[in-house]
């Protein structure tokens, strides 16, 4: 006695089947969606190893080394370095497993030898390399490796970084050069024309530094790094009432 007037009330509603099959439709689509993430899901598990085989051997290059298998890890990593010899990032990962190893000039060679033989040099892999050997205490080595890329070829963030390591190997001429170059193109450049300031005073030419220093705190007030320099400039050339008024400054002590 129920059942009848509400399937003739669904029969007697048009809009009733219509929301009934937009929901079937839904539900479908849904059910569709659901079995192409699995099917997705499964392709990646089973392409994953073969897109990232170098990757992949590298991993297992470590796992050998902890279990102290040396001979077994570099020959899995000089086959990872060769299956994904056009892969710039598995040879950094392999570079940074020998450095983790202390293996640091097998990783410089191994760095030198991608760069020299990938062309055209992706921008910014010299600046990732030297950076990588850099930050393992290489800096010759990054160096090394930042010269071996034609100049032009450089980034402007690669070349503030050619310009440090020239400083903190003492080649201030080379650093002061490239801070040169770099404000000529954008003199409102404040790291750039910090960095040339700072360069200067590892050169101790306090002359030539505390111009600069007083342009580039009146062009940035507010940077205190540019302040704090200023100040040991002054210091640095007995002018130590000025000085104090700088430290002030940045204390908050004087406006």
């Amino acid at each position: 006695m129920v059942v009848k007037p509400v399937l003739k009330e669904h029969a007697d509603n048009p809009d009733m089947d219509e929301r009934t099959q937009a929901m079937d439709m839904q539900t479908r689509q849904k059910s569709i969606y659901a079995v192409l993430l699995v099917l997705s899901a499964a392709g990646m598990l089973f392409l994953y190893p073969a897109v990232n085989e170098p990757i992949v051997l590298l991993h297992r290059a470590k796992m050998l080394a902890k279990e102290g298998r040396s001979s077994e890890s570099d020959a899995m990593i000089v086959r990872a370095v060769n299956e994904g010899a056009h892969r710039p990032d598995a040879v950094l990962q392999a570079a940074k497993f020998l450095l983790e190893s202390g293996r640091g000039r097998q990783a410089s060679s191994l760095l030198e030898q991608t760069l020299s033989e990938t062309r055209p040099t992706p921008v910014g892999l010299a600046g990732q390399m030297a950076g990588l050997m850099d930050s393992y205490g290489y800096d010759d080595e990054a160096l090394a490796l930042m010269m071996r890329v034609k100049h032009e070829s450089l980034s402007r963030g690669e070349r503030m970084q050619l310009a440090d390591l020239f400083r903190r190997q003492q080649r201030y001429d080379q650093a002061l050069a490239e801070y040169e170059n770099l404000l000529a193109e954008d003199p409102m450049d404040a790291e750039a024309a910090l960095a040339r300031v700072e360069t200067l005073t590892w050169a101790r030419d306090m002359e030539a530094a505390l111009p600069l220093a007083r342009d580039l705190v009146r062009a940035h007030p507010d940077d205190r790094a540019a302040r704090l320099v200023l100040a040991r400039i002054l210091s640095w050339s007995g002018r130590i009432d000025e000085a104090e008024t700088e430290y002030r400054r940045l204390l908050g002590e004087e406006q």
